[in-house]
């Protein structure tokens, strides 16, 4: 089918430190559901003597770019469904990020030097080296994408299906990058192209937005309705990430939904869900993506 860290911004060094990885191991916990439901039951609890307080320090916007988005409704599709579809970025917004992520340079995990995507042809650096994903750094720097990631109609999503006010705001901003290797060794160097679920903390919901035109040759985002909720102990107590023939061990095929959209399509997801890219094979992907915890 088509279709806590008290701090705003973490720290965007990819050092591990005792801190970080004591955390990390924390963090698995919020592989269950009963954690996630917990951890949302104290925090607004902690949040309720004075809601003010915590909404002001997030600088939300006093405009939203979603007005027509209806909250209860995509809250509600998304407890059900694990998504919900409908947001649209206006059309200078789209330009904004796309020169960004164009005039910014990238890095490619475990690959040492900076370079800039339109250095990137056929898939490969000068260099030779092959590259599957770019990371766009500084994110920071692009008033177009904290503009967005404070919108009031977004944080009134995230507060809805939370239950409290974020105190945790990541953004991202990452070409896939077009290749014509095979499909078994894009899946040995590119993670996310394999079935997983997302540890992200205690509690998190996200919201995408496709920056490029995707098709299903582009990078599409693949997820599994409704696999946000209780998982298969086989799937729950090893690993996050499982190749497709385990999870429609456990999961009906029917339920897979291709996500596909022109440039500003965005959508709420939990992240929580069996989720996959499927490496794209004709255009570059650029997606903005924006986690809230």
């Amino acid at each position: 089918m088509l279709i806590t860290n008290q701090s705003l911004e973490p720290d965007s060094s990819t050092q591990k430190t005792p801190d970080k990885e004591y955390a990390n191991r924390l963090y698995a916990l919020g592989r269950f559901l009963f954690v996630r439901r917990s951890y949302s039951f104290f925090q607004n609890l902690r949040q309720r003597p004075n809601p003010t307080f915590y909404k002001q320090r997030l600088n939300i916007c006093e405009r939203s770019l979603f007005e027509e988005f209806n909250v209860d409704m995509g809250v509600e599709q998304m407890r059900q469904e694990g998504v919900s579809f409908g947001l649209r970025l206006p059309a200078p917004l789209i330009e904004q990020i796309h020169d960004y992520a164009l005039q910014t340079p990238c890095t490619e995990p475990g690959f040492p030097e900076e370079f800039f995507i339109t250095q990137v042809k056929n898939g490969c650096l000068p260099c030779g080296h092959q590259v599957l994903r770019a990371l766009v750094s500084n994110v920071k720097g692009c008033d177009a994408i904290a503009k967005i990631a404070q919108d009031p109609v977004l944080l009134q999503i995230v507060h809805n299906y939370l239950h409290y006010w974020p105190t945790r705001i990541t953004k991202h901003l990452s070409w896939s990058v077009a290749s014509d290797l095979s499909d078994e060794e894009k899946r040995r160097r590119y993670p996310p192209a394999t079935f997983h679920y997302d540890i992200a903390g205690f509690n998190f919901m996200t919201a995408y937005f496709y920056i490029t035109d995707v098709d299903e040759h582009s990078g599409p985002h693949v997820m599994l309705k409704g696999s946000h909720g209780k998982k298969p102990l086989p799937i729950l107590l090893s690993s996050n990430r499982h190749p497709d023939s385990t999870i429609f061990k456990h999961y009906s095929q029917e339920n897979e939904i291709v996500i596909t959209g022109k440039r500003g399509f965005g959508f709420v997801q939990d992240p929580s869900c069996i989720h996959k890219v499927i490496p794209p094979v004709t255009a570059n992907r650029l997606l903005l993506q924006i986690r809230y915890s």
